[in-house]
This record gives structure tokens, C-alpha cells and sequence, in this order.
């Protein structure tokens, strides 16, 4: 098996697409029947293993690496914002696959981010979600509009189809017509990076942040409002200052779009002591972060999959995400579960949790059996099967 994957998303910062992308490349190098790995960034081509001699520390391959503060994040979402980037994005990297692609054509073409571009051989596609369908409002109007055009035809021209959950895979059964037979859900991978840890083992990294293990709730995510954090803030202003006093909310996440009356808000409270910001947490970092929480709080609106909390879960780290959601999906009952939006019932979950260290004990551990059940070598098997299906149509 000889496969071309596209790898746009590991681009800094890294966040669940990258690690999507990051994981699986990793896994087919340890897979006998991956004979090949081939990788196009949207501008040129690389073999698999020079994209991972690359890695640093942000989990980046050095080669697509761009240096610099917060101005050149701001400028690119501005990019993002204008009218048609999306689209000439789309076509400058469309001629550049084309033109590397033809001495490609046995290879299985896997499009981890949505939108597949055109290849001769069989081809794979990854639908995370459809948040730009069911919740437009979260995202830039162009994306939206690009979206909405190309998800279609990459739909129609996909031999396969992959989603993270199968809420996403009925929803894509549902809203477009795919066949059942042509989509499959595959659950992506907890990393052995994310494992219970000692208060001796977290302190020398917790102390950088000013923390104290088992002392602080946290939210991991992009700050944008898709992810709930407003609710997350009425839902902890709505508990009493000597709750917020004694177990401060720590958030961590690069910034994303639209964010600007929820960093204000953050900021506010950041001043009266009652959370951290962390911002973009630090490859190495990370796992300290969530093993080191008393829970771990995950309001998100809407998610293919929700990676943060099968990582908290593995961590050993109590989770509180929402009801009917692909979190509660794979969970299975190892979180604790709130009404999506509703900030009256995640601080009535909160304050349970905070005030009843047995309840906090029995999600954790029922969390780390389950997140047991996942792992990237997992997925990227079931990945590879897919491959063979989508050759068998091609």
C-alpha cells in the first residue's frame, strides 16, 4: 500500500486536525503493509521521513515552520477573512498537486482536512465535522461559502469516506446523501503522553504556570466561541467567589476567530485572580496541565470528536462535557454530562464534582478504562482498511 497524504494541517499552531494527520503518519511507519508515504503541504511534496525528522518542539515539522508573535496569527485569520482567499488558496494548491501527482497514481490519496484534491488513483477523504453546516455563526463567511461549494464535489469524487464519530457520519448519511456502505466512523487515538501522574511528577512543570496539582479546573481548546467557553464563564461567575477562589479555572488554547468579547472576558476575570490564561500550551507541557487539574471542563457546542476530553480521560482527570454530543458518544458514561449551552447545569456539574472528591475518584477512573479503549494504533488499522476499500472501488 503506497499512500499520498495531505499535510496543510501541520502547520503551527497544531491542533486536532495536525494531530489527526501527525498521528497517523507516525503509526503507518510502524505498519509492514504502508510500503510508502508520500506528503504534500499544499505547496510541495516529501517523503514521510522528513517530515517527521522534523518535528520540534510545537509538534511542527521544521520545514513548514513559520516563526513569529501573535501579528502573523492575526494576519493570516485577516487573509482568511477576505473575499475569495479560500478559493484562490484552493487553486494555487490544486496546480501544484497536479503537477507532482501523476507519478503518483498508484498511491491512495488521504485528504485528512476536508477537501480532496484531483488525483487519478483512489481516494480518501476525512469529514471531522460539519459545524459549518449546522453552526455557521462560528465561522468566517467565506469558509462557510467554500465549504459549502467544495464538500459536495470532494463527497461525489471520494472512493471512501471517513468520519471521527458517528454522529458525524450520520449526519453526513442525513444531510448528503452519502451511502452507508461508502462512510465508515473510525475514533481517533489517546497519545501515551496523556497518563495519570503523581504530584511529585507534575510539580516541576505545573509550578512554571503558578499551579498546584488537584487545585484548579481547565479548559483546553481553540478560543473561539464554537467551544462553549462563554458558557463556560457564565456557568463559573454563576458559583459563589470562595468556589471560584478556591479552585481557579485555568484555560489553555491558541487563539481562533471571532474571539474577541471572549478574551475580554477572560481578561477580567484573570484580574481578579480567578483564572489563568495560559494561551498555545506547549507540546511537552500539556500532559502535566491536564493530569495536574481537579477536572477537566469541555462546553464545546459542537465536535467531530472532541480530542481534549479522551485525553483528560486518559490522564486520569475527571471530565464534565456535554449531553448528546460525539464526547458523550465514545465516553459511554465515563463523564460526568450537562444540557449543551445550558450555564445553570455545567455550574450545578462543576460544584458537584468540586465538592465531592469520591464522585471525582469514580469518573476519573472510569475515564481511564475507557480511554484504554482507544489509541492511534487503533485508528490508523482501521484507516489502512479503508484504503483497501477505496482501492477495491476505485
Amino acid at each position: 500500500m503506497k499512500v499520498l497524504m495531505g499535510t496543510e494541517s501541520l502547520r503551527p499552531p497544531l491542533t486536532g486536525i495536525g494531530n489527526y494527520t501527525l498521528n497517523l503518519l507516525r503509526e503507518f511507519q510502524a505498519i509492514s503493509d504502508v510500503e510508502a508515504v508520500d506528503c504534500f503541504d499544499g505547496n510541495r511534496f516529501f517523503p514521510v521521513g522528513d517530515v517527521l525528522a522534523g518535528v520540534d518542539r510545537h509538534m511542527v515539522p521544521s520545514s513548514y515552520h513559520r516563526a513569529g508573535g501573535q501579528w502573523r496569527e492575526q494576519l493570516r485569520k485577516t487573509v482568511r477573512a477576505m473575499p475569495l482567499a479560500y478559493s484562490l488558496k484552493s487553486a494555487f494548491s490544486n496546480v501544484r498537486f497536479k503537477q507532482g501527482s501523476p507519478g503518483r497514481k498508484d498511491f491512495v490519496y488521504h485528504e485528512p482536512n476536508f477537501i480532496l484534491k484531483s488525483h487519478d488513483g483512489p481516494s480518501v477523504t476525512t469529514v471531522h465535522d460539519l459545524s459549518f453546516v449546522r453552526h455557521p455563526e462560528f465561522h468566517p463567511a467565506e469558509r462557510v461559502a467554500w465549504l459549502s461549494r467544495q464538500l459536495p464535489r470532494t463527497l461525489d469524487r471520494a472512493n471512501f469516506v471517513i468520519t471521527d464519530s458517528e454522529v458525524v457520519r450520520t449526519e453526513l448519511i442525513e444531510q448528503f446523501g452519502v451511502a452507508r456502505d461508502r462512510v465508515k466512523a473510525i475514533y481517533l487515538g489517546a497519545d501515551a503522553r496523556f497518563l495519570p501522574r503523581s504530584v511529585e511528577s507534575t510539580q516541576a512543570v505545573l509550578a512554571k504556570y503558578g499551579l498546584v496539582h488537584g487545585s484548579y479546573l481547565t479548559f483546553v481548546g481553540t478560543i473561539e466561541p464554537r467551544k462553549g467557553i462563554s458558557v463556560l464563564l457564565d456557568a463559573w461567575q454563576r458559583l459563589t467567589p470562595a468556589i471560584r477562589r478556591s479552585w481557579p479555572l485555568v484555560i489553555a488554547g491558541a487563539p481562533g476567530w471571532r474571539n474577541a468579547e471572549l478574551m475580554s472576558r477572560i481578561e477580567a476575570l484573570r484580574a481578579k485572580g480567578e483564572v489563568k490564561y495560559l494561551q498555545f500550551v506547549s507540546y511537552q507541557d500539556l500532559p502535566f496541565i491536564y493530569a495536574g487539574a481537579a477536572t477537566f471542563v469541555y462546553p464545546s457546542v459542537y465536535e467531530g470528536f472532541g480530542l481534549p476530553v479522551l485525553e483528560a480521560m486518559a490522564s486520569g482527570v475527571p471530565v464534565i462535557c456535554g449531553a448528546g454530543t460525539s464526547m458523550a458518544e465514545f465516553a459511554e458514561g465515563a463523564c460526568k454530562l450537562f444540557e449543551v449551552g445550558d450555564a445553570d447545569a455545567l455550574a450545578l456539574a462543576i460544584l458537584e464534582l468540586v465538592e465531592d472528591a469520591r464522585q471525582r475518584i469514580r469518573i476519573a477512573h472510569s475515564g481511564i478504562v475507557q480511554a484504554r479503549r482507544f489509541s492511534w494504533a487503533r485508528c490508523a488499522q482501521e484507516t489502512l482498511k479503508v484504503y483497501i476499500n477505496a482501492v477495491g472501488r476505485n
